[in-house]
């Protein structure tokens, strides 16, 4: 969505606030959908959110301001595909009302001519605020800005879809998800539908992916918060079954995944062993399966809290699964 001449990537609607604008990924009629924490809460998370403008003054100043949260808020700034220079890289985002000043780029026909020579696809020109995992509120723009046109953005998008493996956690920095890494690696743009601690596969949400437009390919992770979240084997099969008929209905390429490698107890590795062979029932057949354990399975990659995967684990889900997808010309 468009606002003060900003392109709100990854946002449906902006919500006031007595603080500011809270941004809304998906649209209420999805949204009260859902379960209670993804309803109330994540939905307006700023996960996967770039704040996304061309610069016509020397510099723009953009105010932002976090909710207070577990993990560092941090702003990284790309100037189209190239990160920004270190006076320009990265910005903390404080719970006060935070000025971050954006120049224009320094040497403009330098960084065009590089992205035609590498055939990069972002315009350089376009300026990219990626925002971190946890919640931010927009309070307000100075300079002359405008929207990118599409000429300036990527030819196709990726959308993924899953926990908060997906959402960003534990990737320490925005640009580290795997959504971002396999969009980078393959040259297009994305859209970052994670719902950390409540992705619980609800049909609405699979209803609201295909009836998108914006996407060429989709990604879905399945299982590990309904995992840890109390579902049976009965009622998690039953979601799986209903999210898949309805994302096989799509003619686009959609790739699934089970539960990555964890580190949890005997227990719930036994459940997650079920859980897999439930989703390959469901998607081996009508959508483009790989077992998460295909994409991660390396103990010494899963963080101290025994379920997300470290950096390195992250790095290594966008390198299998990218390459996966390229076998099947996305």
């Amino acid at each position: 969505m468009i606002f003060q001449g900003i392109d709100f990537h990854n946002v449906d609607s902006l919500v006031r606030q007595s603080q500011g604008y809270a941004m809304q990924r998906v649209p209420d009629s999805v949204r009260l959908q859902l379960n209670e924490n993804a309803r109330d809460e994540v939905s307006f998370n700023s996960t996967g959110v770039e704040l996304r403008f061309k610069i016509k003054s020397e510099k723009a100043v953009l105010s932002l301001k976090a909710e207070p949260g577990s993990e560092a808020m941090t702003a990284f700034i790309c100037y189209g595909s190239f990160q920004g220079g270190w006076q320009n890289s990265s910005k903390a985002i404080g719970v006060q009302e935070t000025r971050i000043s954006i120049p224009r780029p320094g040497d403009p026909e330098i960084l065009q001519k590089l992205t035609g020579d590498c055939g990069l696809p972002f315009n350089p020109d376009v300026i990219r605020v990626v925002l971190p995992y946890g919640r931010c509120l927009f309070l307000g723009i100075e300079g002359d800005v405008e929207p990118p046109e599409q000429g300036d953005l990527p030819d196709k998008t990726y959308l993924a879809y899953g926990s908060s493996i997906t959402h960003g956690s534990l990737a320490l920095a925005a640009p580290c998800t795997y959504p971002f890494r396999i969009a980078q690696k393959l040259g297009c743009d994305y859209l970052n539908l994670g719902y950390a601690g409540s992705a619980y596969l609800e049909k609405e949400m699979a209803e609201y992916i295909v009836s998108r437009k914006d996407w060429d390919f989709a990604s879905v992770e399945m299982g590990i918060n309904m995992l840890y979240g109390n579902f049976t084997a009965d009622q998690f099969e039953e979601r799986v079954r209903s999210f898949v008929e309805v994302l096989s209905r799509e003619e686009r390429p959609v790739f699934v995944t089970s539960i990555f490698g964890f580190n949890g107890s005997r227990e719930f590795q036994e459940k997650a062993e079920l859980f897999r062979k439930i989703v390959k029932k469901y998607a081996g057949e009508k959508l483009i399966f790989t077992d998460g354990l295909d994409l991660l399975d390396n103990p010494a990659w899963i963080s101290e809290d025994l379920i997300h995967p470290a950096v390195d684990g992250i790095l290594q889900i966008a390198d299998r699964w990218s390459d996966v997808m390229k076998k099947y010309g996305v």
